[in-house]
Parts: structure tokens; sequence; C-alpha cells
């Protein structure tokens, strides 16, 4: 497994009816609360914050790193 960095781009893996937010939903790490939880920042198409959502790793896959500006691959 990736470890999520601070600014990666994450996709949900699960539906978050409490954040009116769905499964492939896509946001950015804005916090590492290095107890396993990070906070997620989720944007509409304007930039505004849609939702701010303290996160498990389970919940989400990095889909983008940051620090080195490359997609990763789903297919190991």
């Amino acid at each position: 497994m990736i470890k999520p960095e601070l600014f990666d781009l994450v996709e949900l893996l699960v539906d978050l009816p409490e954040y009116n937010l769905i499964m492939g939903e896509q946001g950015t790490i804005v916090e590492d609360y290095n107890d396993g939880c990070y906070e997620i920042e989720f944007s509409n198409d304007r930039g505004e914050t849609i939702a701010l959502c303290p996160l498990p790793m389970q919940q989400f896959i990095v889909i983008w790193k940051a620090k080195s500006k490359t997609w990763l691959s789903l297919i190991s």
C-alpha cells in the first residue's frame, strides 16, 4: 500500500452520506494526524470546499503523488 502524504490526490473507496460524498470522488490530503487518519478536502468544480473529512486509509486510495508529480496505476 502507498503511504499517503500531504497534498496527494485521493479517491474515495466508500460512500460518505454524512458528507454527501460518493465512492469515486476525489480530494486532497491536507493534514496527517499520525494515527492512521488523514484530513481530506473535497472541492467542487469552482474550487470551493464542499467537505473536510477525517478518514482512515482504508476509505481511500492515493491516485496522484504530489511530491513526485506522478499518477499511480491501480493495476499492480
